[in-house]
């Protein structure tokens, strides 16, 4: 009998064609309906050997009605809606997509700081309302020249510091506590902290996973040391800025601007404070939203699962010490 893979979340056809052959696939988006769901959901939890998720939240609770479950894969990079530690105490390995997602998130950091610094937005919606002769509003500063702080030097923040630097002619620093200064290469100058970070850059960029050590970094305190006028961007995670402190920042003008694909709470509500505060541009969590990385992404998680399943070890795993002990 073929293993059975629970897709509670839409995946591009890519990975389901990878998985056909080997497995039972379940597509949650196509067969349940609202008055059925929940007894169906129970059902498919109880057999599932895998599970591929995009925004599905797999919590310990999950975990208990899934006896068959042999592995969790993200459809995507952060897996801040799996609870890994869980995971790790019932043996089960938790496998993602991170090398899916650098360019696209990388060119979308780089658009809307661009958007942003030229004032796009703002601009089109004058020309659409009929004052296509009042720029003076819209004046913009260029990049080239300008600093650019990068926290977090994983592939995406060094593939942003590399595009920045080379393409865009910016100065740019970083912040990472796990890179070593006299190890790194790269296109960014090594700063040995995020307060030294904040005080000399004009634009900054956040590249971090959610955890304890990150969420709120950027805070109260932590935007009074900011240059003034710096402008925000964050295609990372929402919880690594603590927004009422944005909104504040943002409304007496400590800081230039805020690009957002990410919030705290999602979907953004338009009745929320951020939404009136000025100089701000918000795309609704689509950075790594690319035909090319959705069939990447698809592929790749539907093959860590593969992996797991035929015993091969994937090449991406959250958790790899299931694996060792697994293996022993």
């Amino acid at each position: 009998m073929k293993p059975t893979v629970f897709i509670p979340d839409p995946i591009a056809p890519a990975g389901l064609d990878l998985l056909y052959p080997h497995c039972r696939c379940v597509k949650g988006w196509e067969e349940a309906d609202d008055l059925t769901r929940d007894t169906w959901l129970q059902q498919e939890l109880d057999r599932a050997d895998a599970i591929i998720v995009r925004l599905f939240r797999v919590a310990e609770q999950e975990m208990a009605q899934m006896q068959q479950l042999k592995v969790i894969s993200k459809h995507g990079a952060g897996v801040d809606n799996i609870d890994c530690r869980a995971a790790t105490a019932r043996g089960i390995p938790v496998v993602n997509t991170p090398g899916a997602v650098t360019t696209p998130v990388a060119e979308h950091t780089l658009a809307l700081m661009l958007a942003l610094s030229r004032k796009i937005a703002p601009g089109d919606l004058a020309l659409r309302q009929g004052t296509f002769r009042d720029q003076r509003q819209f004046l913009g500063v260029e990049l080239a020249g300008n600093a650019l702080g990068v926290v977090g030097l994983g592939r995406i923040g060094s593939r942003v510091a590399e595009m920045a630097s080379l393409g865009l002619g910016m100065k740019v620093y970083a912040y990472d506590p796990y890179v070593e200064k006299a190890q790194y290469s790269g296109r960014a100058g090594i700063e040995d902290s995020l307060e030294a970070l904040l005080g000399k850059v004009d634009f900054l960029t956040l590249h971090v996973p959610l955890t304890g050590a990150t969420e709120y970094l950027i805070n109260s305190r932590t935007l009074k040391l900011i240059k003034p006028g710096c402008r925000i961007i964050n295609t990372s995670r929402g919880g690594v800025i603590e927004q009422s402190a944005l909104v504040v920042a943002l409304k007496d003008g400590r800081l230039g601007g805020a690009a957002l694909d990410v919030f705290e709470k999602e979907p953004l509500q338009p009745d929320d404070p951020l939404c009136s505060a000025p100089n701000t541009l918000f795309t609704p969590h689509l950075a790594s939203s690319t035909r090319e990385c959705l069939d990447r992404m698809s592929r790749q998680a539907a093959q860590g699962v593969l992996d797991v399943l035929q015993g091969r070890r994937p090449r991406h795993v959250v958790n790899p010490e299931v694996l060792d002990i697994l293996s022993c």
